[in-house]
């Protein structure tokens, strides 16, 4: 295994990492959804009640985990193949973007998200380390 596919590797264990935060962040939130029941939010000029609150964003965080799962685990396997580098890399694309605009839009709100930003450039590392092996293999 070369210098490049063990960086790959390094690099989707840590989108694992990320994974696993975002699951047990998201089932905590999803179980925790009654505690917030006196909590109230404006959305959109409405006030909320903090359950349904609650209960969307740790949806969303678990379907993140899921999604960032299945990017470490599709870059781990190319890293022990590089030949086959183009699911992941569309993947990390997609990955990347999304974790990327999600902390801009974080960035308007004032409440900076730091998970998505670490996401992002673990995310960019693993593609090029990817783009690199897959390099080294073919030529």
């Amino acid at each position: 295994m070369s210098d490049n596919q063990k960086k790959l590797k390094i690099f989707s264990f840590a989108i694992m990492i990320f994974a696993l935060l975002h699951i047990v962040a998201g089932a905590f939130m999803v179980a925790a959804s009654p505690l917030a029941a006196g909590m109230r939010f404006e959305v959109a000029g409405d006030m909320t009640d903090g359950v349904i609150a609650s209960e969307v964003l740790g949806i969303v965080a678990l379907i993140v985990g899921v999604y960032c799962l299945i990017v470490g685990i599709m870059g781990a396997r190319t890293a022990n193949s590089p030949r086959h580098v183009s699911g992941f890399k569309k993947l990390d694309m997609l990955l990347i973007l999304v974790a990327f605009i999600e902390f801009l839009t974080s960035l308007t709100t004032g409440q900076i998200s730091w998970t998505e930003l670490g996401i992002a450039c673990v995310g960019i590392f693993a593609y090029l380390y990817a783009v690199k092996a897959n390099e080294e293999v073919l030529g």
